[in-house]
């Protein structure tokens, strides 16, 4: 982990919580699961400025950061692919992590919806991963994916390229309830310069625990997985851009 100081930049201003980006994640590890969210869940959850595709494309990752800028840490994401005026991209409709360095830069900063939340990804077993999310006693998320020695059908790093992230910043206003201070559409471009190890695999089961303080139960049970992959790479997640201020 890197040592830094930032002030002004980060609260408490006598020492930032966080660091300005870019941030390194070397060696990082992940399982990229493909899947077919439910049409009305689109239709529900995209903000209006976003338009819903209708494509087995929406993508669940479960990632362990062995090491990064920050610290090391683990982290869920759950992406829906949609399009803003002639980009395709992914909105980051759910985000879990495990440290608060890492929940609060991504909020922050970017604009990611982060919880905290007890998060596994097991090693290869078998050939086999699996993941779980444990959030307020609920196991909101248990897959386990098989790995297959044949290269994904989809390549990791032209995923990451060509579909940059959307996220919906909000800062609550510390006056006025009925608004929020802040209000942007933001795009991030993750970078993964190198990769160490990638594999197709198949979704054997995915579960996902009814809890009344997130909504992973409505979006990832029933659905139709359609493969994925697992892969072993550095990553670095550089500044975004506003697309619009809301």
């Amino acid at each position: 982990m890197t040592k830094y100081e930032v002030i002004d930049y980060s609260m408490p201003r006598q020492c930032g919580h966080f660091p300005a980006p870019p941030i390194n994640y070397p060696h990082m590890r992940a399982i990229v699961c493909l899947f077919k969210a439910k049409k009305e869940n689109k239709a529900r959850f995209l903000p209006p400025q976003l338009e819903s595709i209708e494509f087995p494309f929406d993508v669940l990752f479960i990632t362990e950061y062995p090491d990064s800028t920050i610290g090391p840490y683990n982290e869920n994401l759950i992406l829906l692919y949609c399009k803003y005026e002639k980009t395709f991209g992914l909105f980051v409709m759910n985000i879990y992590v495990d440290d608060d360095v890492a929940l609060t830069a991504g909020r922050e900063i970017w604009g990611y919806p982060k919880k905290m939340c007890d998060i596994t990804l097991s090693p290869i077993q078998d050939n086999s991963v699996r993941g779980t999310l444990v959030r307020k006693g609920k196991t909101i998320i248990d897959i386990e994916v098989e790995l297959s020695e044949k290269a994904p059908g989809i390549d990791p790093t032209y995923l990451i390229k060509a579909f940059p992230l959307f996220n919906l910043k909000i800062i609550p206003d510390v006056e006025d309830n009925s608004k929020p201070a802040l209000k942007q559409l933001t795009e991030t471009r993750l970078e993964w310069p190198k990769i160490y190890d990638s594999r197709g695999l198949d979704v054997k089961k995915c579960n996902s625990e009814y809890s009344e303080y997130d909504i992973c139960s409505e979006l990832l049970n029933g659905v139709e997985f359609s493969g994925g992959f697992y892969v072993e790479c550095d990553q670095i997640l550089p500044n975004g851009k506003v697309l619009q201020n809301l």
